[in-house]
């Protein structure tokens, strides 16, 4: 963190508060409607003018469980997606911008766009108002759940999609149908000040100008759906249904995704343009203010979000890439229904939606008592039985753990896939390696919020590596003990060590208003400090700085930070001095969800000991720059400071992922003997509804087991592991499901990992298979 130029922070605080009319000293901040907030307005559809969303339980009824490896539900509720409104990362970043927005514009509705995007249900239903979740229940907590996104409209209809191809015959005429109710549906929608956000001659946005950066493309939570609950949006112009489908050529296209993910702070646009009323954000693309994330910038700006896309690197399965589904909702064969009639696809969307965030996806299985891996001090934690004032709906979690642990292990496949580490050259002075980015956007992408990929390389004197000579970026582990009553006590660890910037990929946000050169307070941030995230291939340079996608080094925008090679490649390519006496080197890339200091951010801004000046008054105008821990409008955000510190205390600290290892000794280790374990059997309990493995462990030993299922005899290609066991003992695992009627098969694979933490597995043990009646 930067240190706090009070002063300074506050001048530039305090000219926001004259700009919002908001400069009273002596009165405490008063709740505005959110429906009456002009700062928070975005176009799209809006709170109370679309018809309650159903539940997702309902859709699951068909959508769920005729084949759990591939089918929407199970996939869906096992991602991040699923639970975007029980996470508990997100809740305590809420309760901070929450908190940061009293102090500066004297209300909390800033966070208003958090509950847009983390239950855009629950937000179109009225839900976020007040914006400290209290409101939110049922469905509401499913996150970007099924009957939302399956009543999308595209605002830019007029324009036609023109990444997808034409229609022609029925599907032309469907599409037709699709595009006349989606110009209803606008005509029924006004911006803040009354007026259509659609021209009715044309329905071109009312601002649409020239273009980018005028209003020419949805984004930050800006999202149009249908007003009726009846028929379901979706890609297929003919299918078998229990239910009204309609044919939408959006659901096909890039610009779906783009919805969501480009996101911009309203509040600090609204307040700072100078237009009257919500014109900021009414006039401009959300990628042109005030960067949150830019993960759809970046992938418009790639080669792969331009005309017909390119060819996939790196990921199994996928060969040509032009949309944000080709990866995060990769084509599989399947049926999408449990249905006898339901037809079996082979470019059925995986609906796994994976990303790389492994750490919370365990954490929340955990909270599920009927799964194998339950955490009753996790469920604690979580049901707010240790932490009044923090919890999550761990009932919406029930009957889920399985699942998450199956989307954890989905993103740990995809970690591995996103990244190829290589030694470009060496002297005896000089290691130069290249970090490829496989991926469709920056690596890595999305919130900041302490996420961050970084190198390890360590230099040995000796070709068994047992004699360091020099280590970058190495990571100190999380140390903790537990105290009388069992809670997790923090002793050490969980940081970096010999720290080198430029080989920690990263977002880092600055803020004018509180004036830290580097911030953690996202609702306050203005501007970027550093972005030295590795651009995907093909990356537009040229048109990256108006999207605010740039790379930025020590606070200046720094489109020159990748030579024109790097951008057209997709790469950094680093180099590294190479000590006297070292005779080889292991480099190891990692990423990590969160890091320590985010999560002591957190904390102690929750608790009222943070970096915000306690100088009175704010730039509000309100007495108190902390108030989460004595104003009732935190009621039951309170306690999330002191909940995600021991959350992150119990669970490992985040510890980082391997992405990609490269090695380069004399004589390296040999790799060790990896037989597959033996005896493979597995049985079916129909009164649990669980499948009880057991197997003899290698007579050469094991580190661990990787468990594959699936629902054809060998279908394990590319198939990400049901559940890794990190245990070489272990003889038995247990699968909670979902099961229904049909045929199971399963292998198992051992592995081992050398000093150098190579891992290497064995082949398929044997198959195992049994069935569902």
């Amino acid at each position: 963190m930067g240190g706090l130029r009070v002063r300074a922070g506050l001048i530039a605080a305090v000219m926001v508060a004259i700009v919002l009319g908001a400069v009273s000293a002596a009165s405490a901040w008063t709740p505005v409607p959110v429906k009456q907030d002009p700062l928070v307005f975005m176009p799209g559809s809006q709170p109370g003018n679309v018809q309650n969303f159903e539940n997702a339980g309902r859709c699951e009824n068909c959508h769920s469980g005729y084949n759990p490896a591939v089918e929407p539900g199970s996939n869906w509720r096992g991602s991040m997606m699923a639970q975007a409104a029980r996470d508990p990362l997100w809740l305590a970043c809420l309760t901070v911008a929450a908190q940061d927005s009293i102090w500066a514009i004297g209300t909390p509705n800033a966070t208003d766009i958090c509950i847009r995007c983390h239950s855009p249900g629950g937000w179109l239903e009225g839900a976020s108002d007040p914006t400290n979740t209290s409101r939110l229940s049922g469905n509401q907590f499913d996150g970007v759940h099924c009957d939302f996104c399956h009543r999308m409209q595209d605002p830019m209809m007029v324009q036609g999609q023109p990444d997808v191809p034409a229609d022609t015959g029925t599907a032309a005429t469907l599409a037709a149908q699709a595009r006349t109710q989606t110009y209803a549906d606008l005509g029924l929608l006004r911006l803040f000040d009354g007026v259509t956000p659609f021209l009715g001659a044309n329905f071109f946005p009312t601002y649409y100008g020239t273009g980018f950066p005028g209003w020419s493309e949805p984004g930050a939570g800006q999202f149009f759906t249908a007003q009726s609950s009846g028929p379901k949006w979706g890609p297929r112009s003919q299918t078998v249904a229990r239910h009204q489908i309609q044919y939408s050529r959006f659901h096909k296209s890039r610009e779906f995704c783009h919805s969501c993910h480009d996101v911009s702070n309203p509040v600090l646009q609204n307040a700072l343009s100078g237009l009257p009323g919500a014109q900021g954000t009414e006039k401009f693309a959300a990628a042109s203010f005030f960067h949150v994330e830019r993960t759809s910038s970046e992938f418009l700006l790639s080669a792969y979000g331009r005309g017909t896309g390119a060819s996939a690197d790196g990921i199994p399965g996928v060969a040509w890439a032009a949309k944000c589904q080709d990866c995060h909702m990769r084509d599989t064969t399947g049926k999408a229904a449990n249905k006898a009639d339901a037809p079996t696809y082979n470019d059925l969307a995986l609906h796994d939606l994976t990303g790389g965030n492994t750490w919370i996806s365990g954490i929340l299985a955990s909270a599920d008592s009927g799964y194998a891996g339950y955490d009753a001090y996790n469920y604690r934690i979580l049901s707010g039985q240790k932490y009044p004032g923090a919890k999550v709906d761990v009932a919406g979690l029930a009957g889920s753990g399985a699942m998450l642990a199956r989307g954890r292990d989905r993103a740990m496949a995809q970690l591995k896939m996103a990244a190829t580490l290589q030694e470009v050259a060496r002297t005896s002075t000089a290691l130069t390696l290249r970090v490829r980015n496989n991926t469709g956007h920056k690596l890595i992408s999305g919130f900041p919020e302490g996420r961050r990929m970084f190198l390890n390389v360590r230099f040995y004197a000796d070709a068994a590596g047992t004699q360091l000579v020099r280590e970058v970026n190495g990571y100190d582990p999380l140390k903790i003990t537990r105290d009388s009553a069992g809670n997790a006590v923090y002793v050490g660890g969980g940081t970096l060590t010999n720290k080198n910037e430029a080989l920690v990929w990263e977002a880092e946000m600055s803020s004018s208003l509180t004036g830290e050169s580097k911030s953690f307070h996202f609702a306050l941030a203005d501007k970027r400090y550093k972005d030295n995230r590795i651009p995907p291939k093909g990356f537009d340079k040229a048109a990256a700085t108006q999207r605010k996608a740039e790379p930025v080094w020590h606070g200046e925008s720094d489109v020159a930070y990748f030579s024109d090679a790097e951008y057209s490649g997709g790469y950094d390519e680093v180099t590294l001095d190479w000590p006297a006496g070292a005779v080889g080197y292991s480099a190891e890339l990692f990423y990590q969800t969160t890091s320590r200091e985010y999560i002591e951010f957190l904390r102690d801004e929750a608790r009222g000991t943070g970096s915000l000046t306690l100088s009175s008054p704010t730039p509000s105008g309100e007495p108190k720059a902390y108030v989460v821990q004595t104003d009732p409008f935190f009621a039951n955000l309170k306690g999330w400071g002191d909940a995600i510190w021991d959350l992150w205390l119990h669970n490992g600290g985040a510890a980082p992922v391997q992405m990609a290892v490269l090695n380069d000794m004399p004589t390296p280790p040999p790799a060790p003997t990896v037989d597959p374990p033996g005896g493979l059997k597995v049985t079916y309990n129909s009164k649990t509804r669980t499948a009880a493995l057991a197997w003899t462990p290698p007579v050469t030993g094991a580190d661990g087991y990787y468990i594959y299922r699936a629902t054809t005899s060998g279908g394990y290609a590319y198939a990400a592991p049901l559940a890794k066991i990190t245990s070489g003992a272990a003889r038995t695992y247990t699968d909670s499901g979902p099961f229904v009627p049909g045929m199971y098969y399963y292998v198992l694979r051992s592995y081992k990992i050398d000093k150098l933490l190579n891992e290497f597995t064995s082949a398929n043990s044997n198959e195992a298979s049994m069935r569902i009646r």
